[in-house]
């Protein structure tokens, strides 16, 4: 089995231009710009890039991760305290949606009204 050897920084740019040039928007379906890519933020082997359609200006993120066997860190705003509890909780059920469903049916349009329950 052929050893990896890690990618210099020039051949990451040049791998992750490579893959946003077969990227499509999501809206309009056409092919995007690499050029018109930014880079928003880096952590370890983990880019997120940022852009515009230039054909219908519908935004979008990218996140590219540089191993195929890295594991994925999630990119959230909680702190490490909340995160814990986040883990605790049970996943969504179909019951959650339905009562979802239900308040916003019976919502008379004050969503701060509605959110600060």
């Amino acid at each position: 089995m052929e050893e990896m050897v890690p990618l210099g920084e020039e051949d990451r740019r040049r791998l992750v231009l490579k893959a946003v040039t077969r990227l499509r928007c999501v809206e309009c379906g056409r092919l995007y710009d690499p050029q018109d890519f930014a880079l928003v933020n880096r952590w370890k082997d983990m880019w997120v890039l940022s852009t515009r359609c230039r054909h219908c200006d519908d935004p979008v993120h990218v996140i590219v991760f540089m191993h195929l066997d890295a594991e994925p860190e999630p990119v959230v705003d909680l702190t490490p305290e909340e995160l814990e509890r986040v883990a605790e909780w049970s996943p969504i059920c179909a019951d959650d949606v339905l009562d979802v469903h239900t308040l916003l049916q019976e919502c008379d349009g004050d969503l701060e009204r509605l959110l600060a329950l």
